[in-house]
C-alpha cells in the first residue's frame, strides 16, 4: 500500500486505509484531514493523462465542488511523476440503492417519492453544473453517482471526465453502452469519440427514469417481434418501452410498471424528446436545466394516499398508482412512516358512530303498483258524441231498405229496387271519420300500456329499499372487520413467527443483489432486463419468474438458479433473531391504513344512508305520480276503446 506521497505544493501526504478498489486505481483516506482522500492509479499513467490531472485541478471551483468529487490537488512520486490526485471524500450511497426498491427499503428508510424526485432534480443540477462549467461526464454510469440522506448528488471517477482546456481536448475514452446514447451503440471503442452535453442528456434522461419507475430501465420491456432485443439493441433502434408510440414499435412495458402517462405531460414529453430519434439532432434532447425546471413543478404536484401515509403521487391522478402496483406485484415500494407507537391511537368512537348510523329511518319496502280501475271512468266525449252518430246513421238507413223490399214485393220486376237500397244501406254504413277516431283510441291505449311497462319497471328498479339495505350491509360489515382488528394484528404476528425461517432466508437471500454478483454470461445489460422485471437479489430467483423475461432461456435460468443455491448454502437459521421489526412495522402500517379506512367508511355512513334513504323516497313520489297519471290515461283509453 502506498503510504505517503508529495503534493503539487511540496507537502508530503500521508495516506492511510484503503477506502475503496476499482480496475484503474485505489482510494486512501488522508491521515491528516478527513475531509479529503487520495486516489492512486495501480500503474503508470501516459503523459496525456497526467496533463489532464493537473489542468483539472487548475480548473476546480465551488461549483464543480458541490456536485462532484472534483481534483484538487496533484499527487506525485519521488520521481516526480502524476501518480493520483486528492479529492473531496465522498459521502452517500451508489444511487442504484435508492432507485431500486428492494434495496431502498434499507438503504434509505425515509425515502419516499418526493426524494425520488428531489434527487432526481439534484442530478440534473449536477449535471448542469459540469455542463455549465465546459466539461462532458461521457462515462455516464450507476457507479458514477452518489446520493446522500437528504437528496444531495455527488459525480464521482471526474477524471475521466471529457475536459477542454485552452484548446486542447482530454477526452472520455469509457462507457457502458446501456447508458449511451443511440449513436454510440455501434462503435467499438470511445478513444477517439467526440462527445458533447447532448451525448450526456441521454444518459440524464435514463437515470431521472430509474429514479421516477422505480429501477426500470427505458429500453427494458417486452418486444413482440420475432428474435432477442436486449437493451443497448433497444436503444439503437429507438424502442423506448413507455412511449406512446410504443406499440409502432412493436414494445411493451414490462408488468408490475407505472405507466408514461401517470405522470404530468410535460415529463412525459421530455422523456419522448430524450429517448427519439430526433434528439440526436445536436443539443434536442432535453438539457439539465429543462430537467430541473419540470421535476421542481412535479414536486409541488404531489398529493398525499389517503390510505398509505408513505405514499405521494401526482395530484393528476385519482387514485394511488402506489397502491395498485403494490397490489399487482407484492413488492413494497416505500419504507414505512408510521410509528409503532402512534399506530392505533384514535379519537374514534365505534359505539356513537353506530348509533348515528342506525338511528337513520329506512325508506321501508315499496308499496304494490296502483290498481288500473275502470270503475267511474266515462267515455270521453268525442268518443260519445261518435257513438251516437253511428247509431243515428244506422236507423235512418233502414226506412230506404224497408221501401225497397216493399217494392220489390209490389213490382216483382222492380229488382233494380232492392239494389237501390243496398248501395243506400252501405253508404249509410261508412263512416270514415269513425274509423279514424277508432286508430286514435286504440294507438292511446297503445301508448298508455307501453308507459304503464316503463314505468313498472322504473318503480321495480328504483322505488326498491335494496339500495339502503345493502349499504346498511356494508357498514354492519365494516363495524365487524373494526371490531375485529386486533384479533387481526395478533393473527398476523403468529403467522410472521410461524415463518421465521423463511423470513430469515428472504432476508439473508435480499443482500446478495444481482448486479454485484458474477455470473457467467449474464452482463450489465442483461441485469438491467431482470432488474426491470422486478428480479434484483437472489430472493427474487426462481425458473418462473425468469421464464416471464425477454431473452432467458434455459440456459441464463439455470445459471442464475445455481448462482442462488449456492448462496442459499450459507444460509444459518437463527431461532433467537425473532421477528424482524421491520416485518411488524409493516404489519401495524397495513393495519393503521385498514383501521383509517374503515373509520372513513363508518364515519360517511350517517350521512350516505340518510341520503340514499332520502333519494328513494323522491324517486317514489315522483314515480307514483307518473304512475297514478298513467293509470288513468291507462283506464280513459280502455273505456273509449270498449264504447267504439
Amino acid at each position: 500500500m502506498m503510504t505517503n506521497t508529495i503534493t503539487s505544493n511540496g507537502k508530503t501526504v500521508y495516506l492511510g486505509v484503503e477506502l475503496g478498489k476499482g480496475g484503474e486505481g485505489s482510494v486512501y483516506e488522508v491521515k491528516s484531514d478527513p475531509t479529503v482522500v487520495g486516489k492512486v492509479y495501480h500503474q503508470s499513467i501516459s503523459q496525456l493523462k497526467q496533463e489532464k490531472i493537473k489542468t483539472m485541478v487548475g480548473l476546480k471551483n465551488k461549483s464543480l465542488l458541490s456536485f462532484t468529487t472534483w481534483p484538487v490537488d496533484v499527487l506525485w512520486n519521488s520521481n516526480n511523476q502524476v501518480i493520483g490526485f486528492l479529492m473531496p471524500r465522498l459521502v452517500g450511497k451508489a444511487i442504484h440503492s435508492l432507485y431500486s426498491p428492494k434495496t431502498r427499503l434499507n438503504e434509505f428508510p425515509k425515502a419516499t417519492f418526493p426524494f425520488l424526485i428531489h434527487t432526481a432534480t439534484n442530478l440534473a443540477r449536477a449535471f448542469a453544473t459540469v455542463h455549465e462549467s465546459g466539461h462532458v461526464i461521457g462515462d455516464v454510469n450507476h457507479g458514477n453517482f452518489y446520493v446522500t440522506d437528504n437528496g444531495t448528488v455527488m459525480i464521482v471517477d471526474c477524471d475521466s471526465f471529457q475536459i477542454v482546456s485552452r484548446g486542447t481536448q482530454y477526452k472520455c475514452d469509457v462507457g457502458i453502452p446501456m447508458y449511451q446514447p443511440p449513436e454510440f451503440q455501434n462503435i467499438s471503442s470511445f478513444r477517439d469519440v467526440d462527445r458533447t452535453t447532448n451525448h450526456d442528456n441521454f444518459g440524464l434522461a435514463v437515470f431521472i427514469f430509474l429514479l421516477l419507475f422505480m429501477g426500470r430501465h427505458p429500453f427494458s420491456g417486452r418486444y413482440l417481434g420475432p428474435g432477442d432485443m436486449p437493451i443497448e439493441k433497444a436503444i439503437k433502434e429507438f424502442r423506448f418501452a413507455y412511449s406512446n408510440s410504443a406499440a409502432t414499435m412493436m414494445m411493451q412495458p414490462p408488468p408490475g410498471t407505472l405507466s408514461l402517462k401517470a405522470l404530468p405531460s410535460s415529463i412525459g414529453a421530455l422523456f419522448e424528446r430524450a429517448f427519439s430519434k430526433e434528439g440526436t439532432g445536436y443539443g434536442r434532447r432535453p438539457s439539465a436545466k429543462e430537467w430541473v425546471a419540470v421535476l421542481s413543478d412535479l414536486s409541488n404536484q404531489m398529493k398525499k394516499c389517503s390510505h398509505k401515509e408513505e405514499h405521494s403521487f401526482p395530484n393528476i391522478l385519482g387514485t394511488c398508482p402506489w397502491c395498485e402496483l403494490e397490489g399487482k406485484t407484492g413488492v413494497v415500494l416505500f419504507p414505512t412512516l408510521l410509528a409503532m407507537s402512534s399506530q392505533f391511537l384514535s379519537t374514534f368512537k365505534l359505539d356513537a358512530v353506530w348509533a348515528q348510523i342506525v338511528a337513520v329511518s329506512s325508506p321501508g319496502v315499496a308499496p304494490g303498483l296502483p290498481i288500473v280501475s275502470l270503475n267511474g271512468i266515462n267515455p270521453s266525449q268525442k268518443v260519445i258524441e261518435k257513438a251516437r252518430t253511428r247509431k243515428r246513421k244506422k236507423f235512418l238507413s233502414v226506412i230506404p231498405s224497408v221501401l225497397g223490399v216493399t217494392l220489390f214485393f209490389l213490382y216483382p220486376t222492380g229488382w233494380f229496387f232492392i239494389v237501390i237500397a243496398i248501395v243506400i244501406f252501405t253508404l249509410a254504413l261508412r263512416d270514415s271519420d269513425g274509423s279514424q277516431l277508432k286508430q286514435e283510441v286504440l294507438q292511446k291505449h297503445k301508448e298508455a300500456e307501453q308507459a304503464w311497462e316503463q314505468l313498472s319497471v322504473r318503480w321495480a328498479r328504483e322505488a326498491g329499499h335494496e339500495a339502503f339495505t345493502k349499504k346498511l350491509n356494508e357498514l354492519e360489515k365494516a363495524k365487524r372487520e373494526y371490531q375485529g382488528l386486533v384479533g387481526l394484528r395478533s393473527d398476523k404476528i403468529k403467522q410472521l413467527e410461524s415463518q421465521q425461517k423463511n423470513t430469515q432466508l428472504y432476508a439473508y437471500l435480499q443482500r446478495f443483489r444481482i448486479e454485484d454478483a458474477k455470473i457467467e454470461g449474464i452482463g450489465p445489460s442483461r441485469k438491467a432486463t431482470l432488474e426491470s422485471f422486478g428480479i434484483e437479489t437472489a430472493a427474487d430467483i426462481n425458473a418462473n419468474a425468469i421464464r416471464q423475461v425477454p431473452g432467458f432461456g434455459p440456459s441464463y435460468t439455470r445459471k442464475l438458479t445455481d448462482w442462488r443455491s449456492r448462496v442459499e448454502r450459507n444460509f444459518v437459521f437463527n431461532p433467537k433473531l425473532g421477528v424482524p421489526q421491520s416485518d411488524i412495522a409493516n404489519v401495524d402500517r397495513d393495519m393503521a391504513a385498514m383501521r383509517k379506512k374503515l373509520e372513513q367508511e363508518l364515519l360517511a355512513g350517517q350521512s350516505q344512508l340518510a341520503q340514499i334513504s332520502n333519494q328513494i323516497k323522491v324517486r317514489r313520489n315522483a314515480i307514483w305520480s307518473e304512475l297514478l297519471n298513467c293509470a288513468n290515461r291507462l283506464a280513459q283509453a280502455d273505456v273509449d276503446r270498449k264504447a267504439l
